[in-house]
């Protein structure tokens, strides 16, 4: 006789523990598919545990489908996680049972240990399918522990999400609407998952309460609280990740909203920008040998552009003997580099501890002798130290939102910034990037460029060095127009040819770079292209023999 799932066990789990899965959905035209890796959010001293017990540690993994829907004309995002049966559901419900006993019993669960202890007790759940050599999991039991991964050490149903590493956010806009993603491939697309009314096996839900749980766990682990008199939230967790969110009805119309912004410990890199168009070899050779100067610069562009994505891709190619400062409100800078200080502001402990800001942080870094400051983002009085920094000859870098140089240098001349019009040069370069519709394939998309790179000769004269031609996609680099480089150049005994001859030669290697394996499919790739970074700048002809014979993967498309 089946033993039926106990309703007792399901209906008083945190309805963030229930075994709730995304929606079935017609997946359309597939264009992409491939399988995401959830066992990464298990702690290591779990895989301990069942090691040393001779258990086997093994999950299901679930499949995630690209699909193109014809009728709405956009991308999808579907998630398939192994269906919780009764059965599964049962073996899951008493799993997480007892480990609450244990709990409440002051104990420190052990994982294993409970699943050798119910199948010794309770045969009828089929935990083990063979105890020779190993203890192998059935796969309901298989299912369960997925499951029990997902929500008591990931983030519930978004987790599978989260372990893709091709997904740079996720965004919930309010109850009954689609969770969102930003894939770096597909940019903003639907996922398979709404916030909605339901029921699991007979238990009964709402999805108003989910979508509140889900938040309220991620603000509990992020170490702060939200609630009705408090119902905004800008919260970092753990691992770097960046959380602002609204909790119900008091300021968000649809109800509680969030996004949930991912950094990656192995961010994009230089080549991932060439390889994506988003700038071209050229133009990237010209921002890494003004590095090697010691050039400042500044990427500007509106909310979403790229504009911290592209300062980290370069900031990666400084070299590794450079002292490197960074200070940002939230740290969300990811650099390979060893020589390097991360500063991040802090708010005030109630009434008692005292507010670290932007400025004080910035008049710390410069008794920290740095080559480089780096400030996340400008928007007030920091920007003024942060020029007067630049005006004694240290390095600099920051982003700044704006619509293109002359509105960047607008907002340094005004409030609350009031930067003096004779310091505006000592910001060299300006990137503009901007995320742009494009016809490919006979669909619209959006998709990241930067359009133009100005190196600012005063408060009102910029000198265009390389632009974006839409037509046909592509990038130019005007380098006798680089006149504050070849001026640095210049001072160092090099002229124009040495500088030209120079800059292509990094390009070539570059664009050598993109097409080893190796290298731009690791999982540690910004560490892979630091390492030849490092290497080219000690030895430039070897590299480049040495890279020349590793090209393994086709070249970027060049329009």
């Amino acid at each position: 006789m089946k033993r039926r799932t106990e309703p007792s066990l399901l209906a008083n789990l945190p309805i963030t523990l229930l075994p709730i899965t995304y929606d079935q959905q017609d997946f359309g035209e597939i264009v992409s598919d491939y399988e995401v890796d959830i066992t990464g959010n298990a702690p290591q001293e779990l895989r301990s545990q069942f090691d040393k017990l001779n258990v086997e540690f093994a999950i299901p993994i679930p499949h995630v489908f690209i699909g193109y829907d014809n009728t709405l004309g956009n991308y999808r995002y579907v998630v398939v996680e192994p269906q919780a049966s009764t059965e599964v559901s049962n073996l899951y419900a008493t799993l997480i049972g007892e480990v609450e006993r244990l709990l409440l019993s002051n104990a420190e669960p052990n994982l294993p240990e409970i699943l050798l202890s119910l199948h010794s007790r309770r045969k009828e759940l089929k935990i083990f399918e063979a105890e020779v050599p190993k203890y192998q999991l059935s796969t309901n039991a298989k299912v369960a522990l997925y499951y029990l991964v997902r929500n008591v050490y990931g983030y519930g149903v978004l987790t599978p999400a989260l372990a893709d590493y091709r997904v740079e956010d996720i965004s919930c806009n309010g109850l009954g609407l689609p969770v969102y993603l930003y894939h770096r491939d597909y940019e903003y697309i639907p996922t398979n998952f709404t916030f909605r009314d339901g029921e699991f096996l007979g238990v009964k839900y709402t999805g108003q309460e989910l979508l509140d749980q889900t938040l309220l766990r991620l603000t509990s682990v992020a170490g702060k609280t939200v609630s009705v008199a408090e119902p905004i939230v800008d919260a970092m967790l753990p691992e770097g990740e960046r959380l602002a969110a609204t909790f119900g009805r008091e300021v968000s119309k649809r109800g509680t909203s969030f996004v949930f912004r991912k950094f990656s410990e192995s961010p994009i890199t230089v080549l991932d920008l060439i390889r994506s168009n988003v700038i071209s070899p050229e133009l990237a050779a010209y921002l890494w040998y003004a590095l090697d100067l010691k050039m400042s610069f500044m990427t500007i562009g509106v909310t979403g552009a790229g504009k911290t994505t592209m300062l980290n891709a370069f900031l990666n190619l400084v070299k590794d003997s450079s002292k490197i400062v960074t200070i940002e409100d939230i740290p969300e800078m990811r650099l390979v580099q060893t020589n390097w200080v991360q500063l991040y502001s802090r708010q005030a402990f109630g009434g008692t501890g005292k507010e670290i800001s932007l400025m004080d942080l910035l008049k710390l870094s410069l008794r920290y002798r740095p080559d480089l400051i780096v400030v996340g983002e400008i928007r007030g009085q920091e920007a003024y130290v942060l020029f007067q920094a630049l005006s004694t000859g240290h390095g600099g870098a920051t982003t700044l939102h704006a619509r293109d140089a002359e509105s960047a240098v607008n907002r340094l001349l005004n409030e609350p910034m009031n930067i003096p019009q004779e310091w505006i040069p000592e910001m060299n370069i300006v990137v503009n990037v901007r995320r742009l519709p494009l016809s490919q394939g006979g669909r619209l998309v959006f998709r990241r460029r930067a359009v133009t790179v100005d190196e600012v000769l005063s408060y009102r004269e910029f000198s265009r060095v390389g632009y974006w031609t839409p037509e046909n996609d592509s990038h130019t680099l005007d380098l006798r127009s680089a006149k504050v480089l070849l001026s640095r150049a210049e001072n160092l005994g090099k002229d124009y040819e040495e500088v030209s001859q120079e800059v292509q030669r990094r390009a070539e290697f570059l664009k050598m770079l993109t097409t080893v394996r190796e290298v731009v499919q690791s999982k540690n790739s910004s560490r892979e292209v630091k390492k030849y970074i490092i290497e080219y700048s000690l030895n430039p002809e070897g590299t480049m023999k040495k890279v020349r014979t590793m090209t393994t993967l086709t070249p970027p498309k060049q329009p």
